[in-house]
C-alpha cells in the first residue's frame, strides 16, 4: 500500500489542470487504470505505470508513493511554486556549425539524484552539444571541453545550488578519490545508484568524509559520514563544473 499515492494524484491533477482522460493520452496508460488509482480502487498499481506517472510529474516513484508532494512543493519550492512558476527542462538545439566548435556528449536518460539516490543504467549518447569553447569560458567552465559530459539532475537535495531537470556539465577527468577538491560537488555511483553530493574531507585525526546536500532542511536531507575506506568503494564519475539551470 502506498500512503500518499492517491492524494498525490489528486494534487497533481489539480496542479496541472488535467484529469485521467487527458493524462491517459499523454503518458500512454489506460484511462481505466488511472481512474482506479484516482478513485482509490487500485492502491498498488504496476511499477511501469508508476514510472510513467512519476516521469510526467517530474518526481521519483518513491516521492510519488511515499511523500506528500503538496507539502514538498510548499516547503522546497517556495520561490517557484508559490507563484506558479515552473522551470522548464532545457533542450539543446544545433546552432551555426563552426570549425572551432567543440562537441560535448549529452546523456538525456542519465539523471544524477540530488537526494537519497535513484538507480539508473548508463546508456549510449543521446545527442551532442556543439558549442564555441569561448562560450564555455563565459559560462564559467574551467576544464578542457574534452573532459566534459552532460547529464541531468533530479530532486531537491542540492537546491538551491541545482534545480531539478538541470543539465549538468561534469568534468569526468576529476574523479580520483585521493585528489578530491574539498567542498566541491561530485557525481558518483554507489550500490547501483547515481548520486550527487558536496564532499568534505577532514584530515583531523582519522580521515572522515562528509557527503552533504545543499538543501538546508537537514531533517529531510541529512549529511552522511563515511570512512576513508568507504570512500574508496565509491566510483566517482566526475566533478560538477556547472548546473545550467538554477533557481
Amino acid at each position: 500500500m502506498y500512503p500518499f499515492l492517491a492524494s498525490n494524484i489528486d494534487y497533481l491533477f489539480e496542479k496541472n489542470k488535467t484529469n485521467p482522460n487527458k493524462l491517459s493520452k499523454e503518458i500512454e496508460v489506460g484511462q481505466a487504470t488511472l481512474f482506479r488509482i484516482h478513485n482509490r480502487i487500485t492502491e498498488q498499481p504496476k511499477r511501469d505505470v508508476l514510472d510513467k506517472i512519476a516521469k510526467w510529474a517530474g518526481v521519483t516513484v518513491s516521492q510519488l508513493t511515499d511523500t506528500d508532494l503538496k507539502h514538498s512543493d510548499a516547503s522546497y519550492g517556495k520561490e517557484t511554486n508559490k507563484q506558479n512558476i515552473h522551470i522548464s527542462p532545457i533542450e539543446f538545439r544545433s546552432g551555426e556549425a563552426k570549425p572551432t566548435n567543440v562537441r560535448i556528449p549529452v546523456y538525456k536518460d542519465i539523471k544524477a539524484s540530488c537526494g537519497a539516490g535513484i538507480e539508473h543504467f548508463l546508456e549510449d549518447v543521446s545527442e551532442y552539444l556543439d558549442i564555441d569553447p569561448y562560450i564555455l569560458k563565459i559560462m564559467g567552465i574551467q576544464t578542457k571541453p574534452e573532459n566534459l559530459k552532460i547529464i541531468y539532475s533530479t530532486e531537491y537535495s542540492m537546491w538551491p545550488t541545482v534545480a531539478p531537470d538541470s543539465p549538468l556539465f561534469v568534468d569526468v577527468s576529476d574523479k580520483d578519490p585521493d585528489s578530491l577538491k574539498n567542498g566541491n560537488v561530485y557525481v558518483f555511483t554507489h550500490n547501483n545508484e547515481l548520486r550527487m553530493k558536496r564532499i568534505f574531507v577532514s584530515y583531523a585525526g582519522s580521515k572522515t568524509v562528509r557527503l552533504a546536500s545543499d538543501n538546508p532542511d537537514k531533517v529531510r536531507y541529512p549529511d552522511e559520514f563515511i570512512t576513508n575506506e568507504q570512500l574508496n568503494e565509491i566510483n566517482f564519475v566526475g566533478r560538477l563544473e556547472l548546473a545550467l539551470v538554477k533557481p
